[in-house]
């Protein structure tokens, strides 16, 4: 079957690609918000695996919609010079934009409030002037302590949000739905 897609002649519409181009964009962009929330909690090498995963995925969906895989569409992409397309670029520019956004969203939404970095500031003056080696570095002492606060901060900040997670993975491992949390 696959050996069947893969050598088969473009015989769609160039509006069938656009459509199904479209379907793969947005598909893209949900294996972006998967990807985004795995960041800083999966190793690189599982963040490809997971892509690959996800891409073989977005290949299954278009043959099941559109009747034809990822391979067929880069081929009919090809053809029918859809990376010069005016309504597919523009397309592209939107989602950029809007993973762009959403980058940045969660970008600020991870920023400590103003007056938090104002606590971390203050209780770092309170240790006196930087201490630094002769590499440039801060000295051993010095660095921990100025750790110390930002760990103690970043624990306040985020303690609530880390049991809350807790009880839902717990509820719902309980439930025999882990796959919801990996």
């Amino acid at each position: 079957m696959r050996m069947a897609l893969e050598v088969k002649e473009v015989d769609q519409t160039q509006d069938d690609i656009i459509k199904a181009s479209k379907f793969k964009f947005k598909r893209d962009m949900e294996m972006f918000r998967k990807l985004q929330s795995l960041k800083f909690t999966t190793s690189p090498q599982a963040q490809s695996e997971i892509q690959a995963i996800e891409m073989s995925k977005t290949s299954d969906a278009l043959t099941i919609e559109f009747g034809f895989d990822l391979a067929h569409l880069a081929k009919a992409s090809k053809h029918f010079n859809l990376e010069s397309n005016d309504e597919l670029k523009s397309f592209r520019r939107i989602v950029i934009a809007q993973k762009e956004s959403e980058e940045k969203a969660e970008f600020d939404r991870a920023q400590p409030p103003a007056n938090v970095i104002g606590m971390i500031q203050e209780e770092g003056k309170l240790l006196g002037e930087p201490q630094y080696k002769q590499d440039g570095t801060m000295t051993f002492d010095y660095f921990l302590e100025t750790s110390k606060i930002v760990v103690k901060h970043t624990y306040n900040q985020t303690k609530d949000g880390l049991d809350e997670h807790a009880v839902a993975r717990r509820a719902a491992i309980a439930e025999g739905k882990e796959e919801l949390f990996q």
